[in-house]
């Protein structure tokens, strides 16, 4: 699975230097398609497949990595459905090669070509302006000290320096000290400075610095949570969602989510609810119990975590399985990825990570993961453009980033996601988050704490903490909604479609902002109704009642009509249960 330039013994080569430098080779996918020969008509899909991938490993213009092939296509063929195609997801390739080579294999009508393109998932750096590289002779040492209000040092800290002739950066040590090689002279260039702890603290930016090279510069990091005592930082992503309003029985029991991403740090989540998993990167089915970056143990926490005897998760019961594709992952691992889900039966696919450009093969199997049954929420992405594939396919439930005004430090790293003008409640779109009308609804990824994979907490940004969020609601909702209890218990599209319409209908709309809005739990569950503005009608998707829930003389297309005794007796039993209301109906 390596991949890098390999030379040739080409006799075209012989007028260019052995040494000289070579153009890099790519790496693509390369799936057989359903065009046929006459004299290949009547043979066995998977036999004409290995006789192409066969073709593909003679040819001596590419390398052959490894091959991609369905369980799920390979059980539909053993039941005896081998002869037709469209059951089948196609045997993919994953070759190396020159782009020109690959550009002559599409061409042929027997293939399909797609880049195997890198999977991503960023983290951006705060936006301070670029400067030009220039050459310097004489460089001096700058010493920093990263230490919190108590004066302890903050050790393993991530030290960015931006400015003069390029970026420096840096680890502070055990005492909290980083030194760091910058170019005589250049001190009073500096844009900025970011200093990023491991745990337990928050982010410090530090514009237009005043730098010494003669005596350390000190950056104070606050501790976690630490912002003011009318904002302490920690449950307002619970608060606007309605998570801390649901009822202590709601835990998700019985659902499986998949999260999609760097991995988990064994022993950090004393957690029974993780229950397997699978790393296509390593190509092993027990290493996916690392987690590299971090990431992704902070957003497993935030579906089943524990933090000693308080409670973090909000689906603590569901069923966690780990599927780590990032570092280092590309397409084709995520086409094992959404292949292990669909035979591990899972409910929901928690997709942190996406790609620049679509890519046929992966829209395909996305589809073969919706007639499974199965719903895909995806981070929208965070370039600050567009929303990144595979975010853009209809079928997916599309989760982009907010923030909220007071959760954080105003000096932290954090302070640069604010865009826009922000909500009377101080809601605003998160600044890298990708945006667009595919965007199905808006959810926290903007300074949320949790889990951090070294041990204590960290505070995280990105879509693809939103994305979680989403995935434990719709886990939350398929667990206890009634229209799955009764009505959507078979698993297929509908159930897909379903779930995803009851998440968007329990949005309430944000200004500015594309799509249905924030979604509210308590609504999602079906122990709340719809949020519809005072005055105005409700426009959102249509909530169908299951006929046998209500009496036969008051069904009504898509709704349900009780009687206003009725009606406000059960609203106000749904409010009690989610600690809204305490007095009685009476009162």
């Amino acid at each position: 699975m390596t991949e890098g330039n390999h030379a040739r013994d080409d006799a075209g080569d012989a007028g260019r230097s052995p040494d000289s430098v070579r153009s890099r080779t790519g790496r693509y996918l390369v799936a057989p398609t359903g065009w046929v020969t006459a004299a290949d008509a009547a043979a066995d899909p998977m036999a004409r497949e290995q006789k192409l991938i066969e073709a593909l490993r003679r040819n001596p213009d590419l390398r052959v990595l490894r091959v991609v092939r369905s369980s799920v296509s390979e059980a539909v063929a053993a039941e005896g459905h081998a002869g037709s195609v469209g059951l089948r997801y196609p045997t993919v390739a994953v070759v190396e090669t020159t782009p020109e080579q690959a550009t002559i294999l599409a061409a042929r009508p027997e293939f399909h070509v797609d880049i195997d393109q890198p999977l991503k998932q960023l983290e951006s750096l705060p936006p301070w302006p670029a400067t030009d590289a220039s050459s310097f002779d004489e460089f001096t040492q700058v010493r920093f000290q990263a230490r919190n209000e108590e004066g302890e040092p903050v050790q393993d800290a991530f030290l960015y320096v931006h400015g003069g002739a390029y970026p420096v950066t840096a680890h502070t040590d055990a005492e909290g000290f980083a030194e760091l090689t910058v170019p005589a002279g250049t001190l009073d260039d500096v844009e900025g400075v970011y200093v990023r702890p491991r745990a337990d603290h928050w982010s410090v930016v530090v514009d237009r610095p005043a730098l010494s090279h003669t005596e350390i510069n000190t950056v104070v990091c606050r501790r976690l949570g630490e912002v003011s005592e009318e904002h302490p930082g920690e449950d307002w992503a619970r608060q606007v969602t309605g998570f801390d309003r649901l009822p202590p029985t709601y835990r998700g029991h019985g659902v499986k989510i998949a999260v999609v991403g760097s991995g988990v740090a064994a022993g950090r989540l004393a957690s029974e609810q993780v229950t397997g998993g699978i790393d296509v990167v390593g190509q092993d089915d027990k290493s996916w119990d690392q987690d590299l970056t971090g990431r992704a143990t902070h957003h497993v926490a935030l579906i089943v975590g524990h933090d000693g005897d308080r409670l973090v998760g909000v689906a603590p019961e569901a069923e966690v399985h780990v599927c780590r594709v990032f570092p280092g992952g590309r397409l084709s691992n995520l086409i094992e990825v959404l292949d292990y889900c669909i035979t591990q039966e899972v409910d929901i696919i928690d997709l942190g990570v996406y790609a620049e450009q679509p890519s046929v093969l992966v829209a395909q199997k996305l589809e073969e993961v919706r007639q499974a049954g199965i719903l895909c929420v995806a981070a929208a992405g965070d370039t600050a453009g567009p929303v990144g594939f595979p975010g853009t396919m209809p079928a997916l439930f599309t989760v982009a980033a907010i923030g909220r005004l007071g959760t954080f430090p105003p000096d932290s790293a954090h302070a640069a996601q604010i865009a826009g003008i922000p909500t009377p409640e101080g809601l605003f779109a998160a600044r890298s988050s990708c945006c667009g009308r595919k965007v199905d609804a808006w959810l926290p990824g903007v300074a949320v704490i949790s889990a951090a994979a070294t041990g204590g907490r960290v505070a995280l940004d990105g879509s693809a903490v939103a994305a979680t969020y989403g995935a434990a609601l719709a886990g939350l909702v398929l667990a206890h909604h009634p229209d799955f209890r009764y009505g959507f218990v078979s698993r297929g599209p509908a159930r897909v479609q379903r779930l995803a319409q009851l998440v968007r209908a329990s949005c309430r709309p944000l200004a500015g902002l594309p799509g249905s809005g924030v979604p509210d739990a308590t609504v999602a569950v079906g122990l709340a109704p719809p949020f519809v503005s005072p005055g105005e009608p409700w426009t959102g998707d249509p909530i169908q009642v299951p006929q046998y829930a209500m009496p036969a003389d008051r069904l009504r297309t898509g709704y349900a009509e009780p009687s206003p005794g009725e009606q406000a007796e059960t609203l106000s039993a749904a409010l009690r249960a989610a600690e809204v209301l305490v007095p009685e109906l009476d009162d």
